[in-house]
């Protein structure tokens, strides 16, 4: 499976990511032409290579663009479904712009449809998000990767005035991100790629298993003197075309003054939230010899704070412990299966000695049993019965 790593170490944009996927080898002039048969306005994209601070690089330039073409989402939905992109593109897309308009909500505290896109309203922004999903097309990628994120300081003018980098709006997309401190005074990741990476890369972290098949660099437009200000982006094939790689959320809290029937409310409240993945309860012994509880919750890494703020409201604990881990999981889909008190649904796999295999969801043969006032036992069997046959 052919998979990205984006390598930020000078940061990210939507340029800078164009040009690293012109330097793996994606026709910009075929991106122009497939955003001109639906832009609102035609749009000059050009890419020159240059060498800075020693590595060459490829500088891609948008022109013919006016200082804003669209203010809000709903726009950026109507030019989509007007577009010739394919299902999944569009939906990529959108939920890109999604996410930059319930951010940008958010700092301003007004409602998602009366978000007006100043700066990212500009068509550049619509040429970066949606060329950058039809080279990554060209290039035939399935999965992406981004290390930790660069954060500078320093000031920078923007439609209200002069704001602190990085932007709110970053910052507001990089929640559950992995990112670190840099000495820099200039904007090192825009909001543009912030949005990107964050909605449609599956991890963040170190360097995926993967055997090098390709490096492209970026060039950013402004010129830093500690380090080239180049994104590199690798590309790779996966070791395992079976197991997906990715990234997940892990917190854990130890309580040992708490009821047990509380923790009924927080699997309630736990599997409520989007981002949930996991939760479970062990038993352990705490100091003073007390017995108490060890609670883990696996969750998508932007979602962290919003279940570190639940367990801090729905337990006794004073402190929580998160971290970011990688782990490797077997696709699945589900199937249904016709049994004689009804449909039931399973999940099929396929392992990775390329064999199928089955298991029959809970829920599913607990109503079936529950209706036809049989045994859940007898249900899993037929069930299982069936699908060998």
């Amino acid at each position: 499976m052919n998979i990205l790593y984006f390598d930020c170490f000078s940061g990210i944009s939507g340029d800078m990511l164009l040009g690293a996927l012109v330097a793996l080898g994606a026709d910009l002039s075929l991106v122009e032409e497939q955003l001109n048969q639906f832009l609102p306005q035609p749009v000059e994209l050009s890419a020159k290579a240059v060498v800075i601070q020693g590595i060459s690089a490829w500088d891609v330039v948008v022109g013919n663009t006016p200082s804003a073409s669209f203010t809000g989402l709903r726009e950026v939905s109507d030019i989509l479904q007007r577009s010739s992109l394919s299902a999944n593109e569009k939906a990529a897309a959108l939920q890109v712009f999604t996410r930059l308009a319930n951010c940008e909500a958010r700092i301003h505290g007004v409602p998602v449809d009366q978000v007006h896109f100043h700066e990212l309203g500009a068509i550049d922004t619509l040429v970066d998000v949606i060329g950058f999903l039809l080279a990554l097309k060209q290039l035939n990628i399935k999965e992406m990767y981004c290390s930790p994120l660069p954060m500078p300081r320093g000031l920078i003018k923007m439609a209200h005035g002069r704001y602190p980098i990085p932007a709110p709006a970053t910052l507001e997309l990089l929640k559950g991100i992995p990112c670190y401190g840099v000495e820099a005074d200039i904007e090192l990741v825009t909001p543009t790629g912030a949005a990107i990476v964050s909605t449609l890369c599956q991890g963040f972290g170190p360097f995926p298993s993967m055997t090098i098949n390709g490096v492209g660099y970026g060039a950013g437009k402004k010129r830093r003197s500690d380090v080239p200000n180049l994104l590199r982006v690798v590309s790779g094939v996966t070791a395992s075309s079976h197991a997906k790689e990715e990234m997940v959320g892990v917190i854990e809290t130890n309580i040992d003054d708490m009821s047990p029937e509380f923790f009924s409310r927080l699997f309630e409240r736990f599997f409520e939230i989007d981002g949930a993945l996991d939760l479970s309860v062990q038993s352990i012994l705490m100091k003073k010899n007390r017995p108490g509880f060890k609670v883990q919750c696996l969750v998508h890494p932007h979602s962290i704070r919003t279940f570190v703020d639940l367990l801090l409201n729905e337990t006794s604990t004073l402190g929580v412990r998160y971290r970011l881990e990688n782990r490797l999981v077997l696709p699945w889909h589900s199937e249904e299966i016709t049994t004689p008190w009804g449909k039931a649904v399973v999940k099929v796999w396929k392992s990775s000695d390329g064999s199928v295999r089955m298991a029959p969801e809970y829920e599913s043969c607990r109503a079936l049993a529950a209706q036809a006032k049989i045994p859940m036992r007898q249900v899993i069997d037929e069930i299982m019965g069936s699908y060998n046959r």
